[in-house]
């Protein structure tokens, strides 16, 4: 007996080890994956990619129209009493009430709050905060897109010591009660959904703590089953016993599914705040807090925007639940009860300024590797100015449409092949892309043609025509001769032909530029040396392929929009070519600069021959083919071209101020017919633009550099004049090259000599 005894001790003691064993060696076993899992990246957070911020000033040129459009686009909501919370505002007479929200993200951080802004005839009069003046505010930049994995999760990350002690109650009362008292698992929630399992035979109730709950979204199948249960108490257990109830319940709202956003999954109550509510999650009130608690049950059921009636009730059984807990008063249980269900209705596009956004991806790409952009959080700043951006995208659309209602022979059938059209706006002092359109409808077209789309240019290309002869030593007051030519290239003869059909005999230069002559430009273009001029091209930056044809000089050649926006930034900026950007900053998700682009500049003229060709093209204005842009509105100082292709196929106007170069071009995809010139189409668009955004430029005059001088010439000889000359204007040269002869025409003298080249 004594010795069964001692066996069956033994046998115990065995046993015993056998188990301690096995549980160490779970413990260790799931130790370990919880500390591989936790101590790298706990979710795959996509990469955000905002606009640039905007300073709003006293004594701006903008209306509370424009100030509303602004903060719409911004995501905020008219309210018809005095706002209560962050993302609203309020219109009364001349004033806007507005409370800003925080902006917090990594590498920028905006402070909100409440501030008025007073309007009186079209201009901002004052801002004030607190009861105190401002001379500005910044307007938080927009987020224009993700980039996403191929999870498709949407998540913004927030941290536990700025969530709302009622948004962690309200979650804590309606999903675990006792969250603040069990080790993981809870028992007693446990034994009675266990005992309903086993009468229905079936998984029917959970009893999940929120540490359990988290372990199933982190490391298990969404399974129902014994052994999953059981390795969800075991890991559950072990996770408490290495992190804080804290972090646990900081990781649980930051990966909790919220409902879907089309074909993206919202994740986390960071999201889901901005998403339903249009705020930061700081910003929730008690009612909005408890309906977000409410939907984590299901999430698309009790969807507010979807079903309000049913996420109201939810909503107000979480309010009790929370009264019952004494997590809040009577009070305020009956007043968060009848609060309206204001959720945010406004369109959410996945992807703002979606031609812009595509041109960033395209660099971004190449800085990083996918799996970077697509799960670290990097945050990209770009130098997209959204009100620039939004009145081009207007723009476009607007004219477009009024040409078809105008021309119906410009209606497509099809809206895949209807009339199109590109607008690129930049800085030409700093390279910055303040708006870029890429096509008409990014829904019917992703095609960006302001990037991909090869056009011949047609007249657009002369200024550079004309800087090549500027450069070898002609005058504005060269003459030229518009006499028929007949080129011959190879076995075929070339016969160029003006606009009009009509030869003048001869012209000055400036008249041939302004009144975009064909005839003396490819005669220029010849006398240069067409093989030079193709050199002068790639001087600008051009990239395209240039065959040594004489119709280069009419722009018979294919360009892409943003090559030729580019090179024309070159006589906006004095002779220097400032490489074009989008991307301003990249921040990866704990604030550490990653990237940072500056400006860079190429000189490539001088700024003397800047300012001749800025010169002609103001005159292209003023006098010549684009005259028509003071009818349309156009009185601040600017310069620019118009160009138009055979059969008008292509519709050209690129013009810039001393602040602003922006390219229009007008087309169809299949390359038929528009009957628009530039004049009549793209210069059209230009205006509607310009003026549109007139509050975020500032046109000064073209001012001209130390060694350009003045002199009064004669139109009639190009020589200088005397007081006889009936028809005279003051001409710029560069210093060195002006007239030195009086005019041999209106002169007293016996002059033999005509001013020529």
């Amino acid at each position: 007996m004594a010795k069964k005894k001692k066996i069956f001790v033994k046998f115990v003691l065995v046993i015993s080890l056998l188990a301690v064993l096995a549980c160490f060696g779970i413990y260790s076993y799931f130790s370990w994956k919880i500390e591989q899992r936790f101590s790298g990246r706990l979710w795959s957070i996509p990469s955000y990619v905002f606009s640039d911020s905007l300073l709003v000033f006293a004594g701006q040129k903008i209306s509370i129209k424009t100030l509303c459009t602004m903060l719409r686009n911004r995501l905020y909501m008219k309210v018809s009493t005095e706002p209560e919370r962050p993302g609203e505002f309020l219109v009364e007479g001349n004033k806007v009430k507005v409370w800003f929200r925080n902006f917090d993200f990594p590498g920028r951080s905006i402070s909100g709050g409440k501030v008025i802004f007073e309007f009186s005839s079209g201009i901002l009069k004052n801002l004030r905060k607190d009861g105190k003046n401002l001379i500005y505010w910044e307007m938080e930049p927009i987020e224009l897109a993700r980039y996403y994995g191929k999870d498709k999760e949407s998540r913004i990350l927030i941290s536990i010591k700025k969530t709302p002690k009622y948004l962690k109650d309200a979650v804590i009362a309606i999903e675990d009660r006792r969250f603040y008292e069990h080790k993981g698992v809870d028992l007693i929630g446990v034994l009675r959904a266990l005992w309903v399992d086993i009468k229905a035979r079936r998984i029917v109730q959970g009893g999940s703590t929120i540490t359990q709950q988290l372990v199933k979204n982190y490391f298990l199948r969404p399974e129902r089953t014994i052994k999953r249960k059981i390795q969800e108490a075991i890991i559950a257990v072990i996770l408490e016993s290495k992190y804080t109830k804290d972090q646990i319940l900081e990781m649980y709202l930051n990966e909790i599914y919220m409902g879907q956003r089309g074909a993206i999954a919202i994740h986390g109550m960071g999201e889901a705040a901005r998403y339903y509510f249009g705020k930061n999650v700081e910003d929730l009130s008690l009612a909005e807090a408890a309906l977000l608690a409410g939907m984590i049950k299901a999430p698309n059921y009790y969807n507010p925007l979807l079903h309000p009636k049913r996420a109201k009730i939810r909503r107000n059984t979480v309010l009790k639940a929370m009264a019952d807990m004494h997590m809040i008063s009577p009070d305020e249980l009956t007043k968060a009860s009848r609060a309206p269900i204001r959720v945010f209705s406004g369109f959410r596009p996945l992807k703002r300024a979606p031609y812009f956004v595509d041109a960033v991806f395209e660099q971004l790409k190449q800085l990083y590797d996918p799996e970077t952009l697509e799960k670290e959080g990097l945050v990209v700043y770009t130098t997209l100015n959204p009100e620039i951006e939004h009145n081009a995208e207007v723009s476009l659309r607007t004219l477009l449409q009024h040409f078809e209602k105008i021309k119906p022979f410009l209606r497509a059938k099809s809206p895949k092949v209807a009339l199109q059209g590109v607008i690129i706006a930049v800085q030409p002092k700093t390279g910055a892309v303040r708006a870029l359109v890429g096509g008409r409808d990014y829904s019917v077209s992703m095609y960006n043609r302001a990037l991909f789309a090869k056009r011949q240019p047609g007249s657009a290309i002369k200024p550079f025509i004309y800087y090549a002869a500027i450069h070898e030593g002609w005058t504005p007051v060269s003459w030229l001769d518009d006499e028929p030519i007949a080129v011959t290239i190879g076995k075929k003869v070339w016969k160029p032909k003006n606009y009009d059909h009509r030869f003048r005999g001869r012209v000055m230069l400036r008249d041939a530029l302004e009144k975009s002559l064909n005839v003396p430009t490819v005669r220029l273009a010849m006398a240069i040396g067409i093989d030079k001029i193709i050199s002068v091209m790639k001087k600008f930056g051009f990239q395209s392929v240039i065959k040594p044809y004489p119709s280069i000089a009419l722009g018979a050649f294919e360009i892409r929009p943003f090559e030729l926006i580019s090179a024309y930034t070159v006589f906006a900026n004095e002779g220097q070519r400032t490489y074009l950007l989008t991307i301003k900053e990249v921040y990866d998700s704990k604030g550490h600069l990653e990237k940072q682009k500056h400006m860079e500049w190429q000189k490539v003229i001088t700024p003397e021959e800047a300012y001749l060709i800025t010169s002609l093209l103001e005159g292209v204005v003023k006098e010549g083919t684009a005259r028509n842009l003071k009818n349309l509105g156009i009185s601040f100082p600017c310069a620019g071209k118009t160009g138009t292709t055979s059969d008008y196929r292509d519709s050209w106007f690129v013009g810039y101020t001393t602040d602003m170069a922006t390219l229009v071009w007008v087309g169809f995809d299949n390359n038929r017919s528009t009957k628009l010139s530039g004049a009549s189409g793209a210069m059209k668009i230009w205006a509607h633009f310009m003026k549109s955004i007139k509050p975020w430029i500032n046109p000064q005059p073209f001012y001209p550099p130390q060694n350009i001088v003045y002199k009064t010439i004669c139109k009639d000889s190009g020589a200088l004049a005397t007081d006889l000359c009936p028809r005279t204007r003051k001409e710029a040269f560069i210093k060195g090259t002006e007239p030195t002869h009086l005019c041999p025409i209106h002169s007293r003298g016996n002059y033999d000599e005509v001013w020529t080249h």
